[in-house]
């Protein structure tokens, strides 16, 4: 049943009313959360709150009450050990049912509750035609100007002051949608244009409509207690059309002080009600009161159609924002700018890159040691330092995997000099370890270690994440090897590795005649070992690599000893390889990678193998 009907609860001098339709369920507070007195909908059934919780005489779900075809009303008593007072002076006992006729005066507790059925007092209209949600169709303007000029029964409008509504219109589309100003401005309009003694934007949350903003004219006083007409927003919600309501004539009664209201849909670019634009018409006085036209109705609806395209566009601004600032923070803001503009720069295809792998050392015995608040704090502060260092050379940061990051050059923007932006990114995050083991090496106990690595090669770039969500990333051999090498610092006691393909991308970039290319990059290599990683079949060539100006005659005789050694290593000479790597450690004792190297050459000379392979197998990640 969706006749209305009206609920009024007395307690002593008090009164509260509610509006309802079908079935309603009335008792006390189930909580203390919940609102006392209110009446709120719960899927179909209303629940309607007329005590405190500690009025134990109300039970929580007392009484039901239920609309039925014929008019009555079927009561049930739903309290386990309260009665339900009738107008006949019997009581309706717990878990029994009755029907009755309305007006009828019921007894909870002490509360006396009123039923009666609403008797519809006014006539109501509307335009023939749904509203049209924004970027759904055409502009209601032409409507407007076609009946503006016709001649229908009404009077019509003069040409200038069908040119104010136009301005008034066009005006609203122009201003700050969503300002207070925005919601004033289509009020207003309301009074000032259509000449009605009120105008409010109402806007609906679950079901309930509240008041954003209301505008009045001269001959009215503003009503703090003032309610909305329920039957014209009730079809305004059910046919999303625009309403109107006047006295019915025939009713017999005075009009004095009855409203005649208007209401338009605000819809949302999905066509769902989010809002009306309601007005209002008063009779006061002795005159008549003017009847609301369907030409002021359209007017009403055209404004409402302009607040829900201001609303839309808001929707649509603040939509674009969010990407741009989600493209801000994986791109940087000049990349960002311009893959606004290229969008299709985005789009999945083979690249060539560098893939950048970085770990924090010891990252779970320092985490458990912080407690997880201060391992938020820690870890978010060494993540801004690694990901500006990227930022800085023009990278894309790409995952976070623990305290694991991932960033690559060269997509989705082309740089042909990746590989050495990967690895001046690299050298900027160890140049920024001593700032941050000045904040976090009193509470560490000791300093920030990290381990890094990168591979340059052809990797399928894209979005991998969804049309919800982006998540621009890098899939294939390159980046699975990168993510290796990084893993491969741990065995072998280095900070930095990076593969033989991206040092060779290195030495192929333009060097001036004459001058070293190492130099020129500003980078120094020690080729290491080669390695097969987890998964990985084909053996990978890893080089450590420090800054040039680093490359000291220290480090020069280092990198030549070191590499004698490994070259009489892997002719299976491992007493020579003994002899020179005896001799670099006694210079360089804690060198890892000649540590590791001296440790397999010893080895294959206590036990020598019978099929020599001097690549070192790595057996975890």
């Amino acid at each position: 049943m969706n006749e209305r009907w009206l609920l009024r609860v007395y307690d002593n001098e008090r009164a509260y009313v509610a509006e309802l339709t079908g079935v309603a369920e009335i008792g006390r507070q189930q909580s203390k959360d919940e609102t006392q007195p209110s009446h709120t909908k719960n899927g179909e059934i209303w629940r309607v709150v007329i005590a405190p919780l500690d009025e134990t005489a109300i039970s929580r779900r007392h009484l039901e009450i239920r609309p039925q075809a014929d008019g009555q009303y079927l009561l049930t008593n739903k309290s386990a050990n309260q009665g339900v007072g009738l107008p006949n002076g019997q009581e309706l006992d717990p878990g029994a049912s009755c029907t009755i006729a309305a007006p009828a005066v019921l007894r909870i507790g002490s509360k006396m509750l009123r039923l009666q059925t609403v008797v519809e007092d006014a006539v109501i209209g509307s335009l023939p035609n749904a509203t049209i949600a924004p970027g759904a169709g055409s502009s209601l303007l032409p409507q407007l100007m076609t009946a503006a000029m016709a001649r229908t029964g009404e009077p019509a409008m003069e040409s200038d002051q069908l040119l104010a509504w136009i301005q008034a219109f066009l005006g609203l589309l122009q201003s700050a949608s969503g300002s207070d100003d925005f919601y004033v401005q289509a009020a207003r309009a309301l009074v000032d244009l259509v000449k009605l003694d009120s105008g409010r934007v109402l806007f609906r949350a679950g079901h309930t409509w509240h008041e954003k903003t209301v505008q009045t004219g001269s001959r009215v006083a503003f009503n703090q207690e003032w309610r909305p007409s329920s039957r014209v927003l009730n079809n305004l919600l059910r046919e999303k059309k625009t309403f109107w309501q006047v006295p019915d004539a025939r009713a017999g009664a005075s009009t004095q002080g009855v409203e005649a209201v208007v209401a338009a849909p605000i819809l949302s670019r999905t066509g769902d009600v989010i809002g009306a634009l309601y007005g209002e018409r008063r009779q006061t006085g002795s005159q008549p009161m003017r009847p609301l036209s369907q030409l002021e109705a359209l007017l009403v609806e055209v404004l409402a159609s302009g607040v829900a395209a201001g609303l839309a566009r808001v929707e649509q601004e603040q939509a674009a924002l969010r990407a741009r600032l989600q493209l801000e923070q994986y791109f940087g803001k000049r990349l960002a700018a311009k893959l606004a503009a290229q969008p299709e720069l985005l789009e999945g295809r083979a690249s060539d890159i560098s893939a950048l792998f970085v770990d924090i050392r010891s990252f779970s015995r320092l985490a458990e040691k912080l407690g997880p608040a201060q391992t938020v704090e820690w870890i978010s502060d060494v993540m801004n330092v690694l990901v500006q260092c990227v930022q800085d050379h023009e990278g894309v940061v790409i995952d976070y995997v623990g305290d694991e990051l991932m960033a690559i050059w060269g997509a989705p923007e082309e740089q042909t000099d990746h590989a050495r932006r990967a690895c001046h990114a690299a050298l900027a995050m160890f140049d920024a370890l001593p700032a941050l083991n000045d904040r976090w090496q009193p509470i560490l106990n000791q300093p920030i270690q990290l381990g890094v690595g990168i591979n340059s090669g052809s990797a399928q770039v894209g979005n991998v994440g969804s049309k919800h969500r982006l998540k621009y990333g890098a899939m294939g051999n390159t980046v699975n090897l990168a993510s290796r090498v990084q893993g491969a610092t741990k065995h072998l006691k280095t900070q930095l590795l990076v593969t033989d393909a991206t040092h060779a991308a290195l030495l192929a970039l333009p060097t001036p005649a004459g001058q070293d290319p190492e130099e020129h990059s500003r980078f120094a290599t020690r080729r290491l070992c080669q390695v097969r990683v987890v998964n990985i079949a084909q053996p990978v060539t890893l080089l450590e690599l420090v800054k040039f100006d680093q490359s000291t005659s220290a480090w020069a005789g280092l990198k030549l000893g070191y590499e004698q050694a490994l070259e009489a290593f892997n002719r299976g000479s491992f007493r020579q390889t003994c002899r020179i790597l005896g001799r670099i450690i006694l210079d360089n004792p804690n060198d890892g990678p000649s540590l590791l190297l001296l440790s397999r050459a010893v080895n294959c000379l206590v036990v020598e193998p019978k099929d020599f392979d001097p690549v070192m197998v790595l057996e975890g990640k």
